[in-house]
């Protein structure tokens, strides 16, 4: 096959992740728009319970449908239970900010992920981080600041949640390196959708509410929309150039803003609408160039 062959089957993969990622991502975001929906009658152990049993259940199913076993031994991998654990946080963490906070904001603040990322390289894993990377991560921060506003009136203490998120996010995809690689994604994620099932049990007991079949079917859709997000994620990643298809991830964010206006009426002031473009600006610029960086 020549070059030009070849770079037209890459770009024609690239343009196809990138659609993947936007799908998936919207599906995710819709997903977040039901969960915050469904807090204004249930409780956070409720909701993971719940749509967590339905994700559960369709995981599992699409795994004996495509003839793999359900549940191999390399899934009990300590690194696996422990970016589970991770992830189960980082749920916690973000679904309660849900039910707090506008979506838009919610959205936006767990979205610093690549900013702590990159500070985690730099002191805990002694990577070299360009002049250039260090600006992303001070503009982010900046984004952060015009977001949250923590000196004025519209600060409040739920903003910390999705930010604890993200940090919970960090400390998973630092796990998930040590993660073996022969392990099927799939199953990374069905012991995530375990763990959190397991915890929002634990919490439903704490708070018990009267579930309607009516809500329990919008977390069944929720639990379809998470589990096809994911599976389209993952297809794009390995299908797509990372550096390529990394800035499409934050489709979500405009999927949450779309969101919260048409059903919430929550329209982000201008000082919240920067700080969302300085997030999303330094995020992109990090994850590319780090791609870019790993590459080279």
């Amino acid at each position: 096959m020549s070059s030009s062959s070849l770079t037209s089957s890459r770009k024609s993969q690239n343009r196809l992740a990138a659609i993947l990622v936007i799908v998936g991502m919207t599906l995710i975001s819709s997903n977040d728009a039901i969960m915050k929906l469904s807090g204004e009658e249930m409780s956070v152990g409720q909701m993971l319970f719940v749509r967590g049993f339905f994700a559960v259940i369709l995981f599992s199913i699409y795994i004996k449908a495509s003839g793999r076993p359900l549940w191999p031994n390399q899934m009990l991998n300590k690194w696996n239970w422990a970016r589970a654990s991770c992830e189960c946080c980082a749920t916690i963490c973000f679904i309660t900010s849900l039910t707090l906070l506008p979506i838009a904001t919610a959205s936006t603040l767990v979205w610093i992920t690549p900013i702590l990322l990159t500070i985690a390289a730099a002191w805990f894993l002694k990577e070299h981080v360009s002049v250039g990377r260090w600006i992303a991560v001070t503009v982010g921060f900046g984004g952060v600041l015009l977001v949250t506003n923590p000196f004025g009136d519209s600060f409040s203490l739920a903003m910390l949640l999705p930010l604890c998120a993200a940090v919970f996010v960090s400390l998973r995809d630092l796990v998930t390196r040590k993660i073996d690689q022969q392990l099927d994604s799939i199953y990374v994620l069905l012991i995530t959708l375990l763990v959190v099932t397991v915890a929002g049990f634990f919490m439903t007991l704490t708070d018990l509410r009267t579930i309607t079949v009516a809500r329990a079917s919008w977390l069944g859709l929720s639990a379809v929309l998470l589990g096809m997000g994911f599976l389209l994620q993952i297809k794009a990643v390995r299908i797509g150039e990372l550096s390529f298809i990394a800035p499409f991830s934050y489709t979500g964010i405009l999927v949450a803003g779309f969101w919260g206006y048409a059903i919430w009426n929550q329209l982000p002031t201008v000082f919240v609408f920067s700080g969302m473009a300085l997030i999303v600006g330094s995020g992109i610029y990090l994850l590319t160039t780090n791609v870019t960086d790993e590459s080279g």
